[in-house]
């Protein structure tokens, strides 16, 4: 079994601290709550501010367990208890509760486990659990302000040796990647996750033998039933791709220069819906549409995985679609399976730079249109002909290396991110 090891990210020891919290912080904390009861504490340096930064684990029993946990929860040797919570002392400011953790099981097989590393305004949540679906991962935050930094997980089903994905976030940037076995180039590759390369490794479509990686489209937190107003421009909710090369790979052609460089944002409504905005400088000087083909045209490119596996490397085109969309808000079919088509809306707007810039909503009618993963392409142009070709994922033989998941972020408590939403015109994300 190879599953992605973390151990790496944890890489202070947390240092216990012999002063505990004085009666006025310990009130604080354990308020009514007759069996809490503070196990320890530990130094986290100091806040950006300079203020002292310390961090106190509290242990629960079973009378004070979550009101969402009918059996309360598990300690390592199967007892039942309320439950462990991490609370910051940040100076003269009153204790605040960061984190809570409840051993409920993690499903029918009872596997999960939870451990929590502090270092210098840090700290590292190591979380592992599932039964058919096994998953594990560490998120890391900062203490202050608190919020998560990164984070880098690992997915699998036991059944499968094509399931396992590797996933790692940059929450400040929101930048998402993640990597899986190639089935065409590995394939007998076990069950459980790639390892992730080492940093000194650039990410790129192909990591190591048997290894692909791509870019993954995210679904930022939109809150219920979002409404999103035409002539909407997307702003700091995802990050930005370009022709240059960033945030994505050249897989035609050579990156473009700076000042031609096309700029191409992507975000998933859900599972059914997606906006693409395209910042293109060249795009004005190409012919008409009726005058060559689109694909010669300023274009997006879809790949859609149609497949019910959870396999999403070397898939053969009757389990996958291709889809075009000119900057006009036309739509093409492209090569393998012929699936739905979306409609199309297209908007001008502004960027926060204030250059113009072009919108496209696609909405499929299927609610899981987008379940089994989709990988976007733009393609630039100059003269009447395609010039480069920047992909999320690696593309060889007019088809992708892998097509990735989309990434729908949560709003759990832990991971308060700040909501994507609609403010001066652009999605702009609160609390960054």
């Amino acid at each position: 079994m190879r599953i992605l090891l973390l151990s790496s990210l944890l890489i202070t020891l947390p240092v216990a601290v012999e002063a505990a919290p004085d009666a006025v912080q310990t009130a604080a904390i354990c308020q009514t709550r007759t069996t809490c009861k503070i196990d320890k504490t530990y130094d986290a340096g100091k806040s950006p501010a300079g203020a002292s930064l310390t961090v106190a684990e509290v242990s629960l029993g079973l009378a004070d367990k979550p009101k969402d946990e009918d059996d309360g929860c598990r300690s390592s040797n199967g007892d039942k208890n309320g439950g462990i919570e991490y609370w910051l002392l940040e100076g003269t400011s009153p204790p605040k509760q960061i984190l809570k953790l409840c051993n409920d099981g993690y499903g029918s097989s009872g596997v999960g486990e939870d451990e929590v590393t502090i270092s210098p305004n840090r700290l590292a949540h190591w979380q592992t659990g599932g039964s058919s679906w096994r998953w594990s991962g560490t998120t890391i935050y900062s203490l202050s302000p608190w919020r998560p930094l990164t984070e880098r997980s690992c997915s699998y089903h036991t059944s499968s040796e094509t399931s396992g994905t590797s996933t790692d976030y940059d929450y400040a940037t929101m930048v998402v990647r993640s990597i899986s076995e190639d089935r065409a180039t590995h394939p007998d590759p076990g069950i459980g996750c790639a390892e992730w390369p080492k940093d000194s490794v650039p990410f790129a479509p192909k990591l190591t033998p048997g290894v692909v990686g791509a870019y993954d489209i995210v679904g930022p937190v939109l809150g219920d039933n979002p409404k999103i107003p035409t002539g909407t421009a997307i702003g700091n909710c995802v990050p930005t791709m370009s022709t240059a090369g960033a945030n994505g790979f050249i897989v035609y052609g050579k990156p473009a220069p700076a000042d031609q460089a096309a700029e191409i944002k992507a975000m998933a409504i859900g599972l059914k819906s997606l906006l693409i905005q395209v910042f293109d400088p060249l795009a004005a000087a190409q012919p008409a549409a009726a005058k060559t083909s689109w694909i010669n045209l300023p274009h997006a490119e879809l790949w859609i995985g149609l497949n019910q596996e959870n396999v999403r490397t070397s898939l053969p085109l009757n389990q996958l679609q291709q889809i075009g969309v000119d900057l006009e808000g036309r739509i093409h079919r492209g090569v393998g399976k012929a699936g739905p088509l979306p409609t199309v809306q297209r908007w001008q707007a502004r960027d926060a730079d204030g250059r113009p810039v072009t919108v496209l909503r696609l909405d499929w009618t299927d609610d899981y249109a987008l379940l089994n993963g989709v990988a976007l392409v733009y393609s630039q142009a100059e003269g009447g002909k395609q010039t480069r070709l920047v992909s999320t994922t690696g593309i060889a033989n007019n088809r992708p290396l892998y097509v990735p998941s989309i990434v729908q972020l949560d709003e759990s408590p832990a991971k308060k991110l700040g909501r994507c939403s609609v403010r001066d015109g652009r999605l702009e994300r609160s609390g960054w």
